[in-house]
């Protein structure tokens, strides 16, 4: 009944996470240049928009604590595909134009390709928590590799491989806070308020916000459907390597395994490439050339 429960919130948060992920395209619409360009964060802020997307984005994560509270990340996490599903026919629609044929296509392989990629990956009962120590290194750890991120895509001088390295990002950022919640969620159970001043707390916290501001700079230029679809990618897969390298939960692919996420990343990433539709709405065969600051 536990995981049920889990899977139920796990829906929940996809369709919370699916209006946030529609509002911050509409953001980037009226907020056309890149986040690096100065004076650009601060617009960002002061649209309307940008607190609606804070709203549905509280609303996902209390949903998805709900969730990986009554089940392990790696039930939990392949829900997320139900948002690219959902979110862009109704991204499109709102943008006054039709989902295009390839674009369903690359809907489709990309869903197969995440669904298969995490067949793979099996947890046995409710899976573990991070200790101290794992909080603070995969904290650390994260916040390094999307500051990194960030700074890498900040000088990239194509829109589409910008948005590609952001929505990346952003994935992790959602996929490494769901382990840090998890535990947060489970120390305050053990602790009570205590449990504030505990490192998953902080690492959640910074994660978070951090994959906020990515995830809509990764939908400057962009249609939903790429930035979204790696998202959705990232995501479960940040999250089931913290789930198995620091939680104790289980990969039972074997090399058989590996050979098959081998292929599936490959099937993703052409699902990506058609989903790949610039600001303008016309499908693209190259990345837009527009540099970024």
């Amino acid at each position: 009944m536990g995981i049920w429960l889990g899977i139920v919130f796990g829906v929940l948060s996809c369709a919370a996470y699916t209006a946030a992920a529609v509002a911050q395209r509409r953001l980037a619409v009226r907020v056309r240049a890149p986040l690096t360009r100065r004076g650009e964060l601060a617009a960002l802020l002061r649209h309307p928009l940008w607190w609606v997307s804070l709203v549905f984005n509280g609303g996902r994560a209390g949903f998805q604590v709900a969730a990986v509270s009554f089940a392990p990340l790696t039930v939990v996490q392949p829900l997320g595909v139900l948002v690219l599903v959902f979110g862009i026919p109704w991204s499109a629609r709102l943008g006054g134009r039709r989902v295009g044929r390839e674009e369903w296509r690359g809907a489709a392989f990309t869903v197969v390709a995440l669904g298969v990629l995490l067949a793979v990956t099996v947890t046995g009962g409710q899976g573990g928590v991070l200790s101290d120590t794992g909080s603070i290194v995969v904290g650390l750890g994260t916040v390094g590799l999307l500051a990194l991120t960030a700074w890498a895509a900040g000088r990239t001088r194509t829109a589409a491989w910008r948005s590609y390295l952001l929505a990346g990002a952003a994935g992790v950022a959602f996929g490494v806070s769901s382990a840090t919640v998890k535990t947060a969620v489970a120390v305050f159970g053990d602790t009570g308020a205590v449990g504030m001043l505990h490192p998953s707390v902080l690492a959640t916290a910074v994660i978070a916000v951090f994959g906020l501001f990515l995830a809509q700079a990764a939908y400057q230029g962009m249609d939903l459907g790429a930035p979204l679809g790696i998202t959705t990618i990232a995501n479960p897969v940040a999250a089931a390597v913290v789930g198995v390298a620091f939680m104790g939960e289980a990969y039972a692919g074997g090399w058989w395994g590996g050979a098959v996420a081998a292929v599936c990343a490959l099937l993703a990433a052409y699902g990506i490439r058609l989903l790949t539709v610039p600001q303008n709405g016309a499908p693209t065969e190259a990345p837009d050339p527009e540099p970024a600051a």
